[in-house]
């Protein structure tokens, strides 16, 4: 390389990084673009690939500041723009995403990445015709675009038109059969059986899938496939492979999240903790861990008349980790600080802005939120804390046995990790119940599957919401669902989750005595 011109040098290195991007290696692409973009302070494309890196791995303040950059290095970049208007999005700034996605579109029309990122935007705020319409009208220009039919598809999938979404998955595979991401969305839809034709043709290319990631996808795939046939042995062998390979590509320990843990309950280790003055919209938090059960619930109460389901909302996990943590485990306080509530204040204001709905009462359904408990009780002391349980072993093997785009869902691709996080998610339950006892409205999930109605009762009773009939038709709410539960919860409650785990017992012993310890 050092008989290269340094543009020549410069283009190999941004090459590099963007043939680590495409790799979703985000950690190499920031420590070789950062000192990049200081070296060579006017190159768009460094700053707009380290943006993109710095949305995968969810930080999105520094992706914005970085795309920020880059646009005014080249104020009519369409890529940027598109960039631009994703991670807004993400942070729910809603009016500034669609205006960058418009500005892009308006220079080209015809640019799908903008065009698709609109509508993810569209279906972000329920508008879910626009988002339709917007790529219905570039498959005049893109009727075999794999990327346009599997972006379709998602949408259709987590609108509930699950025909439609066949329909497009079904050409992605056409298009490109080794692109195993439209399997493993075609198995979310799927109830199989053995003579199945798509779990033949999945059977049949898996020795010829070669990349990881498409490996990856095509066995998680066959495991739900598998699983449907009651072949537990086979759903195990290929799940494994899965997780395997997720596990391999990632660098999770679980010593971060024990610290971070411990430290959340020293920070709220004080007498009489102080609550800001109550907002005018309530919020109804919906947590636990994930596959708790906690779509299932927010389905239920957005379906009331008075209720605005928002879905998983990231806003007080990023604000979190951007204000209240030094880094990922230590907080800048040592204790909860009575005089100085500034930042709870910040949280507050940061959270209600992003909120789209004019109804008073709103839902959000991020499990994770269980670390923030005590936060969210002092910055919005008229929310509701909704507290899903589950069977332990239940919502160990369904995490196990899905994939999750989500990189804060690291812990749940080795069972060993996924038993520890279990105990250490159990002990700061322990302490938010016993530090703020009637505060918090727990449900056990079993319960909601055995007693729809009483427990829909207690529910409503609870968030302060008069009885609506349509909380118990909740499968047919319109609003759109992001999650793995995306089939389960268009249909009427089923029981056939509950001790699943059970056909597993030999498979499962090792989680289970972690559980039990």
């Amino acid at each position: 390389m050092n008989n290269l011109s340094v543009e020549d040098q410069l283009k190999a290195k941004i090459q590099i990084i963007i043939n680590y991007l495409d790799a979703s290696n985000y950690e190499e692409v920031v420590k070789r673009a950062v000192p990049l973009i200081k070296k060579f302070p006017g190159v768009y494309i460094l700053n707009n690939v380290l943006g993109l890196a710095y949305n995968a791995i969810g930080k999105y303040e520094l992706a914005l500041k970085t795309l920020d950059d880059a646009i005014k290095i080249d104020t009519q970049n369409i890529f940027v723009l598109n960039n631009l208007g994703l991670v807004n999005g993400n942070l729910g700034n809603i009016e500034k995403a669609e205006k960058y996605l418009k500005r892009a579109l308006l220079i080209n029309p015809s640019f799908l990445d903008a065009a698709i990122t609109l509508a993810n935007l569209k279906i972000k705020i329920d508008q879910n015709e626009e988002a339709v319409i917007i790529l219905e009208n570039m498959k005049k220009l893109y009727k075999r675009s794999f990327t346009l039919n599997f972006s379709l598809g998602n949408i259709y999938q987590q609108i509930g038109n699950f025909s439609m979404a066949l329909e497009c998955f079904q050409l992605c595979l056409q298009i490109d059969p080794t692109k195993t991401a439209s399997d493993k969305a075609i198995s979310l839809m799927t109830k199989y059986d053995l003579d199945n034709n798509h779990l033949k043709e999945m059977k049949n290319k898996f020795g010829s899938i070669k990349s990881d990631e498409n490996k990856m996808f095509l066995s998680f795939s066959l495991g739900k496939a598998l699983e449907d046939c009651e072949d537990y042995k086979g759903a195990f062998k290929h799940l494994e492979i899965a997780n395997g390979i997720k596990n391999k590509a990632i660098s999770y320990s679980i010593e971060g999240d024990k610290k971070l843990f411990q430290n959340i309950k020293y920070l709220f280790d004080v007498k009489n903790l102080p609550t800001l003055k109550p907002s005018k919209k309530k919020i109804l938090f919906i947590l636990g861990m994930p596959r708790s059960g906690t779509t299932l619930v927010e389905q239920i109460l957005s379906s009331h008349t008075n209720v605005y389901g928002a879905g998983e909302l990231k806003h007080v996990q990023d604000f979190a980790e951007r204000k209240f943590l030094k880094d990922s485990s230590t907080f800048h306080q040592n204790k909860i600080d009575r005089g100085n509530l500034d930042e709870f204040v910040s949280l507050k204001e940061y959270y209600l802005e992003k909120i789209n709905s004019d109804k008073e009462i709103v839902t959000d359904k991020a499990p994770l939120n269980f670390k923030w408990i005590g936060f969210l009780l002092i910055a919005f002391p008229n929310c509701k804390i909704i507290h899903l349980n589950r069977n332990p072993m239940d919502i160990c093997w369904s995490l196990y046995k899905n994939y999750f785009p989500s990189d804060t869902l690291n812990f749940c691709y080795d069972l060993k990790n996924l038993g520890n996080y279990y105990l250490i998610y159990k002990d700061l339950m322990f302490f938010w119940n016993t530090l703020f006892k009637d505060k918090i409205y727990n449900i056990e999930y079993e319960n909601l599957i055995k007693n729809q109605k009483q427990e829909i009762k207690g529910l409503l009773h609870y968030c302060n919401l008069d009885w609506d009939e349509n909380c118990m038709t909740f499968y047919k709410n319109k609003n759109s669902v992001f999650t793995a539960s995306l089939a389960q919860v268009r249909s009427p409650i089923y029981k056939s989750s509950v001790k699943l785990w059970k056909n597993y017992s030999d498979e499962l012993n090792d989680l289970l005595n972690i559980i039990k310890s």
